[in-house]
């Protein structure tokens, strides 16, 4: 089946893939790094603290609650308003009478019984002179002022706002900032600048089971493309044959190029090239009908693979590489049988195409939008349930896997019989990891 998708505008540029590929390997060591660090234990310490309702609730009474609607208030302004009453005030002014604190002072003496008794009073000058202030206007007031309920509510109110504890709540209340002078609110001080840090807001927006997918991934083969002979490399020039007997440095008699064993792939500025040259070449071409023919071609390719140093059957693989001219270029994951074939990225000219091909179907899907000359990051993630393609972080196909065999990387530059063109496959780096 075939398929076209067009390259998104949102797609992250191939820089922006790299940037993310390389901040992926720094963002997961980081991770782990803070993971045991000191500074997340104590957050993490924190935050079921802070996090508490219990906490919250109180630190929301602390922050809102208005002075003036506690007990604490009404217990002062109802105290002061006691001590403003006239029958206090009235008390306090009588008490301060001498000849009221002499009577009050007589009434605590055992001669205050006396005052009973009218013989003890007529012989007793002292006794009738109490007889008088008792009976005086002074000492009447203070009484009927003492008696009162005002005075009695003053005393009470007194002896509560006096208390050291009340004291000590009055004024935790009373002060507007009182959330700051608590235990809690450093704690909850602690707790937001530690969330608002650097390491622990990274580490609370990454996603642990990312960073566990991240890991998970092993890098089992690798090529930066630096070497400047091939035989320092992991590649090997020709087709590749599970039996050795076959021929691997050959052409096709249907293709329009014919395969250079070798000789069209360089590296040059630390970019692996596999190129379609205009050059007339004689080259064994294999035929159909005739079996290996000796053909001249007017234009030269080439084919690389890892066969005998690196094959997988799952996992992802990964290839930085750009496409120009006209001729064809693919990059992609063949067998010993050459099918099932996977194409990374194959050029036909104009635009890339991805996808499967077997002995019997393929799925290919056309990727428009990508120009030529421009580097790009394809990816093919192979799980033993299917095959997801990408440009850089762009998904454009994805198909169930059908493979069953091991596949391994290869290079191909090519032409198509009765076409007329050059051009060149450039890769920066080639990497697979093992999930």
């Amino acid at each position: 089946m075939k398929h076209v998708t067009q390259l998104k505008a949102d797609t992250l540029t191939t820089a922006q893939m790299e940037d993310r590929i390389r901040q992926v390997s720094i963002d997961v060591r980081r991770y782990r790094e803070i993971e045991v660090s000191a500074e997340l234990a104590e957050f993490m310490a924190l935050k079921p603290i802070v996090e508490a309702k219990e906490f919250q609730d109180y630190k929301h009474e602390l922050l809102t609650t208005n002075y003036k609607d506690r007990e604490e208030y009404r217990l002062i302004t109802g105290y002061e308003r006691a001590k403003r009453s006239h029958h206090v005030r009235w008390y306090h002014f009588y008490r301060g009478l001498k000849k009221v604190q002499d009577y009050m002072h007589f009434t605590e003496t055992s001669d205050f019984a006396k005052l009973k008794d009218p013989e003890a009073v007529k012989a007793d000058p002292r006794l009738r002179q109490m007889q008088r202030l008792g009976n005086s206007f002074a000492v009447k007031r203070y009484l009927v002022h003492k008696n009162s309920e005002a005075v009695s509510e003053y005393y009470r109110l007194r002896d509560i706002v006096n208390n050291t504890e009340f004291r000590t709540r009055n004024h935790f209340w009373k002060n507007p900032k009182r959330w700051y002078t608590t235990l809690q609110s450093q704690q909850d001080g602690k707790y937001e600048a530690l969330k608002k840090s650097s390491n622990i807001s990274f580490f609370l927006a990454q996603d642990p089971k990312k960073i566990a997918e991240y890991e998970s991934y092993q890098e089992i083969f690798a090529d930066a493309c630096q070497w400047n002979r091939m035989q320092d490399s992991p590649w090997q020039a020709g087709f590749y044959y599970g039996n050795a007997k076959l021929k691997t440095n050959h052409s096709y008699a249907n293709e329009g190029a014919a395969m250079n064993n070798g000789r069209n792939v360089y590296t040059k500025d630390g970019r692996l090239i596999v190129a379609v040259k205009a050059e007339h070449v004689s080259a064994p071409a294999w035929d159909e009908k005739k079996g290996f023919i000796m053909k001249d071609y007017d234009y030269s390719g080439d084919v690389i693979q890892t066969a005998e140093k690196f094959r997988a059957d799952e996992g992802m693989f990964q290839v930085k590489a750009s496409f120009t001219g006209k001729a064809h270029g693919a990059i992609c994951l063949i067998s010993e049988k050459h099918l099932p074939i996977v194409r990374l990225a194959e050029w036909d000219g104009k635009n890339v195409v991805v996808g499967a091909t077997y002995d019997k179907f393929e799925e290919q899907t056309t990727v428009e939008g990508l120009k030529e000359g421009q580097e790009y990051v394809f990816t093919c993630v192979i799980t033993p349930a299917d095959l997801t393609w990408y440009v850089n972080n762009q998904e454009v196909a994805r198909t169930a896997n059908k493979l069953g065999t091991k596949l391994f990387p290869a290079v191909i530059a090519f032409l198509h019989e009765g076409e007329k063109a050059t051009g060149q496959v450039g890769i920066d780096w080639f990497k697979a990891y093992k999930h």
